[in-house]
């Protein structure tokens, strides 16, 4: 309980204001700078706490944000958290950062600034109890998650790392060991466009994109599922976009298709694999051309499953400070993907554990519970004090 003793209800109300203001400060796509604001604001945040902090240029003026709290030579610990979120979309007033009862709603408020601001202000509890650490407390604010991971990948290769990480996206403060992995795949057909009158004449790429998606979404989704992981389901499939021809009285030229296969531990050879089932529509059709490939947004930076073992310092870490406060403690998986696959496959033991729920991010209901802000700065504290303590 000497962790829990550090934090007082000024860091619990810190966490929410922070968040609320984390929210107001826009941080995506459609903005000016994209993330460039909120990472300086933070940096100047940790400046104001004498924690000592930089900025990573990584994009132009998009930047990761590094903050340190230096210890001996012993494991150290990352806390991890995207600085970006998506648009407004379909959310009303999504930077006003209101208080709606018990709970934070905008933008950005469960994907993933609640965790942002509950990590930044366990590194405040932690730099003011001047507690001795036996290895270094980093807290990294990493650029382009939500568009392709650019910057977890920058921070790597810069050399910032760390022995543990906690990636706080929304797990409901579940404690998450894996999740899948995610390929977009682009399949771009090629064929003969003529007079709609003659169909004959030409030869219809979309009507062989037609019989693609069928192999997709039927024979290959039923392969797919008997690829399963205990704690994530089966693999899985999804055409997220079909488009082509030019108007009805052509023949159609060209047809694309983007597709989103999300992988378990274990699975390779995606692309190979997708290329094959084109080649089983395409090839008996003369005159179709084809090319499958990769998307940059997965491929720049693989977005490889995360598998942690349970029995590792980190979970332990973990699952004793959800006993502690009265959380549910088993591991569990997440389907989505994180920054904490690139984190592992690049040998940094990593459990994903942030406050809210994947089903709110992204969409018009964007919100956190209070209390589970309030929750994770405990649970951050405790993990970095079970991990860290000298």
């Amino acid at each position: 309980m000497i962790a829990l003793a550090l934090i007082t209800d000024d860091d619990r109300r810190q966490a929410v204001e922070l968040t609320r203001t984390l929210i107001s400060v826009e941080s995506h796509a459609e903005a000016v700078g994209h993330e460039s604001s909120v990472g300086r604001f933070l940096k100047d945040w940790f400046d104001a706490r004498g924690i000592a902090a930089s900025l990573q240029s990584v994009v132009g003026e998009r930047s990761n944000v590094v903050a340190r709290i230096p210890g001996g030579d012993g494991p150290s610990l990352m806390l991890n958290g995207h600085l970006d979120t998506v648009p407004a979309g379909e959310m009303s007033d999504a930077f006003a950062a209101t208080i709606d009862g018990a709970v934070l709603r905008g933008r950005g408020a469960c994907d993933m600034k609640g965790a942002v601001a509950a990590m930044c202000v366990t590194m405040a509890a932690v730099a003011r109890a001047g507690t001795p650490l036996s290895g270094d407390l980093v807290f990294a604010g990493t650029i382009d998650e939500e568009s392709g991971s650019l910057g977890v990948k920058a921070l790597l290769d810069a050399g910032i790392r760390a022995d543990y990480a906690l990636v706080g996206e929304p797990t409901s403060l579940r404690i998450a060991v894996t999740h899948k992995g995610s390929c977009f795949v682009r399949i771009v057909l090629r064929g003969r466009g003529a007079h709609g009158s003659v169909p004959q004449e030409g030869v219809n790429a979309v009507v062989a994109g037609a019989r693609l998606v069928s192999l997709l979404e039927g024979a290959y989704r039923e392969k797919l599922a008997g690829r399963t992981h205990p704690l994530l389901g089966t693999a899985t499939v999804n055409v997220g976009r079909l488009c082509g021809g030019t108007q009805p009285n052509i023949v159609a030229e060209s047809c694309e298709l983007e597709i989103d296969r999300r992988l378990v531990p274990g699975e390779a050879g995606t692309v190979e694999e997708i290329r094959a089932l084109v080649a089983s529509i395409c090839d008996p059709i003369a005159g179709l051309s084809y090319e499958v490939t990769e998307m940059p947004m997965t491929a720049v930076v693989p977005h490889v499953p995360l598998e942690t073992p349970p029995a590792g310092s980190l979970v332990a870490a973990a699952r004793d400070a959800c006993t502690t406060l009265g959380l549910p403690d088993d591991p569990i998986g997440v389907t989505y993907w994180s920054d904490g696959g690139h984190l592992s496959a690049r040998g940094v033991e990593t459990v994903v554990l942030g406050p809210g729920t994947i089903a709110h991010a992204h969409g018009p209901d964007d919100h956190v519970a209070i209390d589970d802000l309030h929750r994770a700065v405990e649970l951050y504290t405790h993990i970095a004090h079970r991990l860290l303590a000298a």
